[in-house]
């Protein structure tokens, strides 16, 4: 990924989160939707916004030439096995801050898998209808500055699991116990980083005591085109 390029995306990111912040110690929530970019979303709780809040439409070309080309392109081509879809939508721009620096409605997220998106698990627990299995989807994952060490990053179960765990499958303590100390990893990633898995992986924010700055990454969503969630208002890029 070119430098120039990331730091670019970072300083709109931190330009953008500094204004989001300062809205929500006022408490203010028309405050906050103001912060919004025109035509944009934010998960408040996440931390999150809506890809094109921090990129251009130049910016998008050149990552959509990117995903199309060299390794990257050929690894999500082997895993879709037909075409795929860049969902502009269900891809964001998120800030993970350091403990004690969590701002008014912010949360880490715990174990959870990309695949799940979307899924109605109480309706499923009254149905009786067998385990559901994730979207056929891969998140690719970038890291705007350094982090898993000095700031929060990511833990993942090393599998590709071909089913959706439960929620209460997806409890700390339960993973902890279902899977081999081998199985989790937590990379201390450089700006520039990025990470592809598949929906069945389950991950969590990886945060420590003894972290001290804050983290901002991007998260792209791509889908098989026969799986990509139904809805109308999102903006799909094929690759």
């Amino acid at each position: 990924m070119p430098g120039a390029l990331l730091e670019r995306w970072a300083i709109r990111a931190s330009s953008l989160y500094l204004a989001l912040d300062t809205a929500r110690v006022r408490g203010d929530v028309s405050q906050i939707n103001q912060v919004v970019p025109p035509g944009q979303k934010l998960a408040l709780t996440a931390s999150s916004f809506t890809l094109g809040a921090v990129l251009t439409e130049d910016d998008l070309g050149t990552l959509d030439g990117l995903f199309k080309q060299g390794t990257t392109g050929q690894w999500l081509r082997q895993q879709f096995e037909s075409s795929f879809a860049w969902d502009l939508d269900r891809s964001w721009v998120r800030r993970q801050y350091a403990p004690g620096r969590y701002p008014r409605w912010h949360a880490p997220h715990a174990w959870h898998q990309d695949g799940a998106l979307g899924f109605d698990f109480a309706q499923a627990s009254t149905s009786g209808a067998p385990a559901a299995v994730p979207i056929e989807m891969v998140t690719c994952w970038i890291a705007l500055n350094a982090c898993g060490a000095d700031s929060p990053g990511l833990e993942f179960v090393t599998r590709n699991l071909d089913r959706l765990l439960q929620p209460a499958e997806l409890d700390e303590e339960y993973v902890r116990q279902s899977f081999s100390p081998g199985d989790f990893w937590h990379p201390a990633l450089q700006a520039g980083d990025a990470l592809l898995f598949r929906g069945g992986v389950p991950h969590r924010t990886y945060v420590t005591p003894g972290m001290t700055a804050d983290r901002t990454s991007i998260e792209l969503r791509f889908f098989a085109g026969a799986a990509v969630p139904q809805d109308p208002s999102s903006g799909l890029l094929l690759v």
